[in-house]
């Protein structure tokens, strides 16, 4: 077996751990294995450090100079499998065009719609049927900031554990709890049977987001991109409501309305104005 080093990298493409974190690039895999890579040294470093799941850091030489003592410090001091391999197996891994010298494989975690459902923030978000993993991970990123208790994801939704969505969220993925929901129009009426109204933004919604009760425990729905929601769950939704926006705009970013509405929601829940 070959004992991997800064000095002796693994180099082969067909070495047994190169092939399984090669593996992880597929989604499917990424759901059967419950793993998935996060990169670069400031995540991989706050995984560390706040035993986030990480399993097994990946390291290339250069990582010595690239102000990755710290990182390997913690790696050592954690029961995690440090595998050095090549810079140009790095390359490979990688889905990024510029990686950084170190990834890390963590064990996804498994939250239920309960956990969402139960926690004191009474404040949920519902990515459904978005497509652009920037969108989604910017969404779970303001979702954490604004102190909701989790996404959850309906089906046909871009894979919260694809490396682009992880760079957007600059981190949150590995705090927020994220919930697979199979059904959204039986989640909307769970959550109103648990005494959350349900929220969805529209171009002709006759109050603002300012003039409704978000202290109340509120469930944000978000629709695809382009199209919205399918017109066949708004009647299940509680309040249909609009961002205003000057006459020149006709819609935001469905990342943007999320920030806008979970902001509005903030302001009002701590009082500020």
């Amino acid at each position: 077996m070959h004992q991997s080093g800064p000095h002796n990298p693994i180099t082969s493409r067909d070495n047994g751990s190169i092939k399984h974190l090669r593996s992880l690039a597929n989604p499917k895999n990424r759901r059967k294995q419950m793993a998935f890579l996060i990169e670069g040294v400031k995540m991989v470093e706050e995984a560390l450090r706040e035993n986030l799941g990480v399993t097994m850091v990946v390291a290339a030489p250069s990582l010595v100079q690239h102000h990755g003592k710290g990182v390997l410090k913690l790696a050592e001091s954690r029961p995690v499998e440090i595998l050095w391999v090549s810079e140009r197996l790095m390359d490979t891994i990688s889905e990024s065009k510029s990686p950084q010298p170190v990834m890390a494989v963590v064990k996804t975690k498994e939250h239920s719609e309960e956990e969402l459902l139960g926690s004191s923030s009474g404040l949920i978000v519902v990515a459904h049927q978005l497509q652009d993993p920037g969108n989604l991970g910017t969404i779970i990123r303001t979702a954490e900031a604004a102190g909701a208790s989790g996404v959850a994801i309906t089906a046909n939704t871009v894979d919260p554990f694809n490396p682009k969505v992880i760079r957007a969220s600059m981190g949150s993925i590995l705090r927020l709890p994220i919930v697979h929901i199979a059904d959204v129009r039986e989640f909307i009426m769970t959550c109103k049977k648990k005494g959350y109204q349900t929220v969805a933004t529209v171009l002709s919604g006759e109050k603002t987001h300012f003039d409704i009760d978000l202290t109340k425990p509120t469930t944000v729905i978000l629709g695809q991109e382009g199209s919205g929601l399918s017109q066949d769950i708004m009647p299940d939704i509680d309040l249909h409501v609009r961002i205003p926006m000057a006459q020149t705009i006709d819609s935001l970013n469905v990342a943007t309305a999320a920030a806008v509405i979970l902001y509005e929601a903030l302001r009002q829940r701590t009082g500020k104005t």
